[in-house]
């Protein structure tokens, strides 16, 4: 098996990534702004060529039939929606700290419909139960950033991962415990804390597999996370997030192989006050959104 990888040398590669640059940063505090008018959000696009020449292009793509007469970043937040935008925004700036020399086994393109699907589906939770909508799709979109920089920065280690988590028909956060001593979640948060997200959205990638514990803070001498008790109601971002991960995986919307529904929490499902008819309109709703933004950004 692999050598564990020790977690503070994961630890100290993190505090090593570029910050996010303002502008991006800039951006993903106007998405969880639930007023935000897409003329100011142009304005804060118009800074990065890279980020303003992707949207335009996407806008002015033969899935919107627009015939390249889409020419301001307004018009085509308008046209693509909000979510394309964030969608497209994340991609680009994460393209830089994580392209690495990839992971053999890791499925670039997979993780991000895998993203793009959770961060869908937490918003329609949160649509449903009274959350913020907007910070549930960034908390979506976003969950498994630690999976993204382990394949980036230490691909033999989680190729070992990858296989291990096949040939054993497991979970991979469990073979991710297993052969590396430590998880995606607890990177994803501390990357989302060095990056200055919110208390919330770090909590939920945190907690997004157990979000019936939360403190990323406890943790033992070796570095390992110590769950600590927290209430059972109300739902909190990490329930959101926990139940669209489980979402995104049972409705096969980005099929994959090997891929398994995650274990899920009775209790955490619970704490979502929606009916069973509620949630079936949810996933359809889920269906579709998915489908029209992953057409839109080929």
């Amino acid at each position: 098996m692999m050598a564990r990888i020790d977690a503070d040398r994961i630890r100290e590669r993190v505090q090593t990534l570029p910050m996010l640059p303002a502008a991006v940063h800039e951006l993903m505090v106007a998405f969880r702004d639930e007023d935000v008018g897409f003329d100011d959000l142009a304005r804060k696009i118009d800074i990065d060529p890279a980020i303003t020449a992707r949207i335009l292009r996407v806008a002015n793509s033969s899935f919107y039939g627009m015939s390249g007469s889409i020419a301001t970043v307004g018009d085509a937040i308008r046209l693509i929606g909000l979510r394309t935008v964030e969608t497209i925004v994340m991609q680009e700036s994460l393209a830089q700290p994580f392209h690495g020399p990839g992971c053999p086994t890791f499925d670039f393109s997979k993780y991000w419909e895998h993203s793009l699907a959770t961060a869908i589906a937490a918003q329609e939770l949160a649509r449903e139960s009274g959350h913020a909508m907007n910070e549930a799709f960034t908390a979506g979109l976003i969950h498994d950033l630690g999976s993204l920089a382990l394949a980036s920065h230490f691909p033999q280690e989680y190729s070992a991962v990858v296989h291990d988590a096949r040939d054993r028909d497991l979970p991979r956060i469990d073979a991710e415990r297993a052969s590396l001593g430590i998880d995606h979640c607890q990177v994803g948060a501390w990357i989302a804390a060095h990056w200055h997200f919110t208390e919330p959205v770090i909590d939920a990638i945190a907690w997004h597999h157990n979000p019936g514990h939360r403190s990323i803070e406890d943790e033992d001498s070796d570095g390992v996370v110590e769950p600590a008790p927290r209430r059972p109601d109300p739902a909190s971002l990490a329930d959101l997030v926990h139940n669209a991960d489980g979402i995104a995986h049972a409705l096969d919307l980005h099929p994959a192989g090997d891929d398994l529904v995650p274990p899920m929490q009775r209790a955490s499902w619970d704490r979502l006050p929606l009916s069973t008819e509620t949630f079936l309109r949810l996933f359809r709703r889920v269906e579709i959104a998915f489908r029209e933004i992953r057409h839109g950004l080929r």
